[in-house]
């Protein structure tokens, strides 16, 4: 069995370069790497009794880091989407939208499934996994629900100047 100070002594400084090299920010790779030690703490009962505690501490870093970059991709492509549309729409708010009743209006006026799906996703800013838990169906569900629900919300006439072509 392997002292938990032993384990963050061994596999901080590794964690942190790797996290760092996937989400391009030491200090954002510096929090991953302490929340991923937190759980493990928090489970040390049971992930000190595994045949490699570190790979375990491991995969939720990487887990975690390759999340946030991803969100953060996410994050970037819709701010160049509402940049587009200050641009094109001559909005001085470019955040406007998010708070805009019509839009919410139009998600309401979807199948309830899939505006929930879309409200926590977007509203509440969870990931597909979590909204899959809400929701209590599979992953895939989820995307569904969203796919169907983004398509609905395109065709819709109120969300028409917020619409751009998507390149995903």
């Amino acid at each position: 069995m392997v002292d938990f100070a032993e384990l963050v002594e061994a596999e901080s400084r590794g964690l942190v370069a790797a996290a760092t090299a996937i989400v391009g920010d030491p200090h954002r790779a510096e929090e991953i790497v302490q929340e991923a030690f937190e759980r493990c703490y928090r489970r040390w009962g049971r992930v000190s009794r595994m045949d490699r505690p570190g790979a375990w501490t491991r995969r939720v870093a990487i887990n975690e880091a390759i999340s946030v970059a991803r969100r953060s991709t996410s994050e970037q492509r819709a701010l160049r989407r509402v940049d587009a549309l200050e641009g094109a729409h001559g909005r001085s708010d470019p955040l406007a939208a998010l708070d805009d009743e019509g839009v919410w209006a139009a998600v309401r006026a979807l199948p309830r499934d899939q505006a929930a799906a879309i409200a926590l996703r977007y509203g509440a800013d969870l990931g597909v996994e979590e909204v899959a838990e809400t929701l209590r169906v599979s992953v895939p569900a989820v995307r569904s629900l969203l796919h169907r629900g983004r398509s609905a919300l395109r065709a819709s006439p109120v969300l028409r100047p917020y619409a751009t072509p998507s390149s995903e």
